[in-house]
């Protein structure tokens, strides 16, 4: 297996709280205190704080990455909470960023959130995403993916991309600065978004969101810390009913 190069470069030494928190990834060898290191200087944009985002940030923000920006402009309804797990009940009514700014904030003082309550449009996902290292994608609607593969495209950053609909879920990345592919290779033509949202129509199992994002998370961790192999050109497909992941090569067009 290939080792990646690393995505951030390691920032100031670790504190006696950050080493304390941290300890049992600094233990692994693929991490360290290197690693660690990258972890706290890496800067990542999440795009929705909802099924997909809720377990990409909680997970993030456990493992000590040190900026979290994150994009959304709605808010935390009843119906949300089955499987937008980082908001609490008493949350529902409030901007889903706020929500996130608290919860991460019990989770992981040492992270600092920061929030954009917004959609994205071409020209905001261009000025937000400016300064990232890395975005991951759990929005709902693909005009948004569109936005977010332009943005990153321009800035030279990797996308972290992932859905997640009924009982089926994929993950992917897309990064053109290491000869890999776009969101544009896997859907030359960008299917319609469903009015209301795909969620609301057909429906999501809400551990789905739990497995999918994880695996969102991961990759994200992997490429800042430069380890294993990435998903670039490939996509994991999972289909929870028969409980298997599959890969599917993505070629370039």
């Amino acid at each position: 297996m290939g080792e990646q190069s690393p995505l951030v470069e390691p920032g100031r030494p670790l504190t006696a709280d950050e080493r304390a928190r941290y300890q049992r990834q600094l233990v692994l060898p693929e991490i360290g205190e290197l690693g660690q290191r990258r972890l706290v200087n890496a800067r990542v944009l999440v795009v929705g704080a909802g099924g997909l985002g809720s377990p990409v940030l909680t997970a993030l923000a456990g493992a000590g990455v040190g900026t979290l920006g994150v994009v959304d402009d709605d808010t935390v309804a009843i119906s949300n909470l089955h499987r937008q797990t980082i908001h609490a009940g008493a949350a529902v009514g409030t901007a889903k960023v706020d929500s996130v700014v608290r919860a991460v904030g019990e989770l992981n003082p040492l992270v600092t959130v920061m929030p954009f309550r917004e959609r994205l449009t071409a020209d905001t996902a261009r000025a937000i995403a400016r300064g990232f290292d890395l975005i991951v994608d759990g929005a709902d609607t693909f005009t948004t993916h569109a936005d977010v593969a332009a943005a990153a495209d321009e800035h030279g950053i990797p996308v972290v991309w992932g859905s997640a609909l009924g009982w089926d879920g994929q993950v992917a990345v897309f990064d053109r600065t290491a000869g890999g592919v776009g969101l544009e290779d896997l859907y030359p033509v960008l299917p319609a978004d469903q009015p209301g949202g795909a969620c609301q129509v057909e429906g999501i199992v809400g551990p789905v969101c739990g497995a999918v994002g994880s695996v969102m998370a991961i990759e994200a961790i992997k490429l800042i810390v430069g380890t294993g192999r990435s998903l670039r050109g490939r996509m994991l497909v999972l289909d929870a009913r028969d409980q298997t992941w599959r890969e599917v090569a993505i070629r370039p067009r």
